[in-house]
């Protein structure tokens, strides 16, 4: 409620996060109820772990896999268990949700997959969409991989708009001695001045740390990224620095630097440091955040 502050998406509350019931075989896993649901990278269906209060979803999922090569997977959830907790009015999306991945490794190097995420809010109208998209990863060396992914959204069910907008993803990772690096692109295209959404996704692991673009600008966003990881005696360490523009308009929205620090200081207990510089040009305003993170697995 307080408006002129910076938003802390962590309130107060306790609800159960998970219960299901499961079966479970070599080629076959059933589940029904309150459950955790991470498909490929997170992009477009994830739980945001990050927060206190994970998003889960409430539904059946059934996972097929026939092989080691080839799964099939598909849920279908009435609600969505946001990260905001039981009392906001942001708790909750109902509706008739459709999650269909089908994943196939080829050999060692190159993976593939085929998604369909079909979301009817029963409130949500304007967040009401169909995307589609394949996905590819692999190996071009024991050093050298790379991740592409192409999808395209249209407005569906009761959404009152009518837009087709465009996803595209190009990201190269490498490591040099004890130095990894990563060098991406990514785009989530406008058309009708309305951006390319992804509601159910893992959002704080994309676009920087700082959250300025969890919600796509109607102008949609183009974010080139250069990272880059490695270990100082037994911290870990990563940076990586973001240039964001619009896909329309060829707005320039700003820049944000990302800072990390991990330290173990157990096999059970890890310390987590971040820092995030957000400089904003023609979009939001300059931020900085620090956290500081205890985590302990019993």
């Amino acid at each position: 409620g307080h408006t002129d502050h910076p938003v802390v998406a962590d309130p107060k509350g306790t609800e159960v996060n998970q219960a299901s019931l499961q079966f479970k075989n070599k080629e076959l896993h059933v589940v029904a109820g309150r459950q955790r649901i991470n498909l490929d990278d997170q992009r477009f269906v994830g739980g945001v772990a990050w927060r206190q209060n994970e998003q889960t979803f409430d539904g059946y999922r059934v996972v097929y896999k026939p092989s080691e090569s080839l799964k099939f997977d598909y849920s279908y959830v009435f609600n969505v268990n946001r990260i905001f907790g039981e009392d906001s009015n942001k708790s909750d999306l109902h509706g008739k949700l459709h999650f269909a991945n089908a994943a196939y490794q080829v050999n060692k190097q190159f993976n593939v997959s085929v998604f369909a995420y079909l979301y009817d809010f029963d409130a949500a109208l304007a967040s009401s969409t169909q995307t589609m998209g394949v996905r590819a990863t692999g190996q071009l060396s024991d050093s050298l991989s790379y991740t592409l992914s192409y999808a395209t959204q249209q407005d569906y069910a009761d959404n009152p708009n009518s837009f087709d907008a465009d996803y595209i993803l190009a990201e190269l990772k490498g490591k040099v001695s004890k130095l990894g690096w990563k060098v991406g692109y990514e785009l989530l295209g406008s058309d009708n001045n309305i951006g390319f959404s992804t509601p159910l996704a893992t959002g704080h692991k994309f676009q920087g740390f700082a959250d300025k673009f969890l919600a796509t600008p109607g102008n949609g966003l183009a974010d080139l990224y250069f990272g880059v990881n490695g270990q100082l005696a037994d911290i870990k360490l990563s940076a990586t620095y973001h240039f964001f523009d619009s896909d329309a308009h060829s707005i320039d929205y700003g820049q944000e630097l990302d800072l990390t620090a991990a330290y173990a200081l157990s096999s059970n207990c890890n310390v987590l440091f971040k820092y995030v510089m957000y400089n904003a040009d023609d979009y939001a305003t300059d931020t900085d955040k620090v956290w500081l993170m205890l985590t302990h697995k019993f």
